[in-house]
């Protein structure tokens, strides 16, 4: 049931701390620079929205102005009404984000800023047009615009490899050497992925690129460089490296100096420090508080805390070429180069899904595309944020979402506002609607014809026969077990197999780089249009599982270097990585782990290495290492190192004391039962159940999360960090 929600004039007022609506497009400090001409049936249809409550900007001013004859601007204002609704209420709602910010911006001016919900809600504090939010993801851009920058200064080179300018850049793989600024800036690169440790955390940490390098000197890639293109964030981190190699200057300067400072963009800043109380959005916590600063420490990754209105000087320059005012930043053939398909010419794109731009995730976002307009597009998501930065060059329009906590769809959102902005304006014919799905009768399938159809594939997605039935049921692994996502899969005329109750997707196979994938099409954005993607590759048996893997099969691991991490902090994630088997994967294991968590590995070339296997569309891969360590078999993935949960020594009632080593790793612990617990020493600590559910975490002495009484149940897990050598007491009620 749909949430009642207030949208009288006053509460909108109050929610949004702005001005109302019939001042929107007259700021205090400005004056009208746009105004609107309606004619009197799109008065009436307007006037439809007061049922809203919500009050409308006298709709004839400057009506009949002398304009040239050009059409005058318009006023955006029923785009406005229908945005303010949608995340009104998404912040009603239960599990809904406790802040947003938005803007929408043309060439020349931003048309409309806004913010939304609370900082704090238990003291009532509201965020402005001036509060900071992490932009995540949506900083890949400000790296390609910062590379671009060096080329049009003739100091880099898009197709020279990275090598060139970072020579200590090594890997386990000698297609390395291959690899270019431009398969960095377009996910082309074939490195890994992700290296998630302390990525995001609450203590800001320098060395992550660094930290990046040495991993890498352990790892392969997933396929020749510039052959495929799947995300990978790491490839922006090594950005940061180039920068400063022929800069002389640190990445997060470098970007301040080129972009920030030029652009006005005052608020803009990397938070790699803490920033001014009170400016910044967060999560909140369940007293209606603000959580801790997350500190994004791959800053060309991810690092840049904005606001929708600063990212929109960044707007009006790429709609205006290159060039704001008297500033250019990029040539035209730099502006050229990331807008461009840097995907059409890549030997491997099954279904023409990737429509990379240099930094930008897409360069004709299908939502639009869907109506004849051409937009890039970029999303951005960490523990805390999720944004998207949207933009028509054609049309000179761009919006900017941000929004704190879950529960709104920032992509969708954005790709809403433009929809309804082009609407409202004339250059579409009007908001698609949905789009009706259809849904074909079954036809007859031969049992071979299912059984082709079944099988593992290497996301983890599953089809398996139910007993006396000609359809399918889909599974996917989970936690050490499959769980169905979907049955009743039958074969429709044209190949897809869809079920009765799920009209609106449908699963088929895909060939590409000789192997067979599972592939999903659904519909997407407004359900307007039908997107695809490609869920993962068929995999073959392979032989028995050797002795040292079959003792490893379904045992767990804990990881011990994530002192900080705001994943472990907040409880997003359990520090649990499982190695199991399922009777349908013949000589596979499945992986459960961050960061890789449901993926089958390959242990059938070596007992010390099992390898990733399936490189399309499959995000963040890693070989899991076998490292003999204190008599123990301990876990490498990537640069996260774990070690047996069946080893860890438990403690006894009463005080105790724990020696970090001299590698200050996390020492675990199991617990007895108590009314309380005292630790002391340690720079971090985190307190989990039996089931390694998180019960307490805290950073230099700041309570993170806290879930319960207090009271320790037996059984529960208790790991601590602090500086090599550091003597740590724990102490019991």
């Amino acid at each position: 049931m749909r949430p009642h929600i207030n949208t009288s004039s006053e509460a909108l007022r109050q929610r949004s701390n702005q001005q109302p609506l019939s001042e929107l497009f007259m700021p205090k400090d400005r004056p009208l620079l746009d105004s609107a001409c309606y004619s009197r049936r799109e008065l009436f249809r307007l006037a439809g929205l007061s049922s809203l409550g919500l009050a409308l900007p006298s709709l004839l001013s400057g009506c009949g102005g002398n304009n040239g004859g050009n059409p005058l601007p318009v006023n955006y204002v029923a785009t406005v009404l229908d945005a303010r609704t949608t995340i009104l209420e998404a912040l009603a709602a239960e599990h809904g984000p406790s802040a947003v910010s938005v803007a929408l911006v043309d060439d020349r001016r931003i048309l409309w800023a806004e913010a939304f919900g609370y900082l704090n809600k238990r003291t009532g504090v509201a965020p402005t047009t001036e509060t900071l939010f992490g932009l995540a993801s949506g900083s890949k851009v400000f790296a390609a615009i910062a590379i671009l920058i060096l080329v049009d200064r003739g100091l880099v080179d898009l197709d020279t490899p990275l090598v060139h300018y970072v020579p200590a850049f090594r890997m386990a793989d000698g297609r390395y050497t291959e690899i270019t600024l431009r398969m960095l800036l377009s996910h082309s690169s074939g490195l890994p992925g992700t290296d998630y440790r302390n990525a995001s955390t609450f203590v800001p940490l320098a060395g992550h690129v660094e930290q990046i390098l040495a991993s890498l000197l352990a790892q392969r890639l997933k396929h020749d460089p510039g052959e495929m293109a799947v995300y990978c964030n790491d490839g922006f981190s090594l950005i940061e490296l180039v920068v400063a190699a022929v800069t002389g200057l640190s990445y997060t300067d470098f970007v301040t100096r080129a972009i920030l400072t030029p652009l006005e963009m005052t608020h803009s800043r990397f938070g790699h420090e803490p920033l001014p109380s009170g400016g910044f959005a967060t999560t909140l916590n369940a007293q209606g508080e603000p959580n801790p600063q997350e500190y994004m420490n791959n800053h060309a990754t991810g690092g840049l805390y904005t606001t929708p209105r600063d990212l929109g000087r960044l707007a009006m320059l790429l709609l205006n070429g290159g060039r704001l005012g008297q500033v250019r930043l990029l040539s035209p053939a730099a502006m050229a180069e990331l807008g461009t398909d840097q995907s059409a010419t890549l030997p491997l794109n099954p279904l023409g899904l990737s429509q990379w731009g240099l930094g930008w995730d897409f360069v004709r976002q299908p939502g639009l595309a869907a109506v004849g307009v051409t937009a890039w597009a970029k999303n951005g998501g960490s523990n805390y944020f999720g944004t998207q930065f949207d933009l028509a060059p054609e049309e000179r329009l761009g919006v900017i979402v941000m929004r704190v906590g879950g529960g709104l769809d920032a992509g969708l959102l954005a790709e809403r506002i433009l929809l309804h902005a082009l609407a409202e304006r004339g250059s579409i014919a009007g908001v698609p609607q949905p789009v009706t799905p259809s849904l074909s009768p079954p036809v007859a399938t031969s049992e071979a014809e299912r059984l082709g159809m079944c099988g593992a594939y290497a996301g983890m997605y599953l089809d398996h026969l139910e007993d006396q039935d000609p359809s399918l049921a889909w599974y996917r692994g989970f936690d050490g077990q499959w769980q169905e996502v979907a049955s009743g899969l039958r074969r429709r005329q044209g190949g897809d197999w869809m079920a009765d109750s799920h009209p609106e997707w449908a699963l088929f196979v895909v060939e590409a780089d000789g192997h067979r994938h599972l592939a999903q099409r659904y519909q997407a954005g407004l359900k307007h249009y039908q997107s695809v993607e490609i869920l993962g590759q068929a995999l073959s048996p392979l032989p028995p599982l050797s002795a040292k893997w079959q003792g490893r099969a379904g045992k767990s691991w804990l990881k011990v270097n994530d002192p900080y991490g705001s994943f472990s902090a907040l409880g997003s994630v359990p520090p649990l990585f499982l190695l199991w088997q399922d009777p349908s994967l013949p000589g596979y294991l499945i992986v459960s782990g961050y960061p890789i968590a449901a993926k089958a590995v390959d242990p059938s070339t070596s007992d010390e290495r099992a390898l990733w296997c399936g490189k399309v569309a499959a995000r963040d891969l890693y070989d899991v290492i076998i490292v003999a360590r204190e008599g123990e078999e301990w876990l490498r993935v990537g640069s996260s190192l774990y070690r047996p949960l069946a080893s860890v020594p438990a403690l006894a009632a009463g005080p105790a004391t724990i020696t970090l080593s001299a590698e200050g790793l996390g020492e675990w612990r199991q617990l007895p039962a108590s009314a309380r617990l005292g630790v002391s020493g340690a720079n971090s600590w985190f307190l989990y159940d039996s089931d390694l559910n998180l019960m307490r975490s805290v950073i230099q002495d700041q309570s993170i999360t806290q879930q319960g009484t207090g009271a320790i149940p037996a059984g529960a897990y208790l790991v601590v960090y602090g500086e090599p050598h550091t003597t740590i007491q724990v102490e019991f009620d």
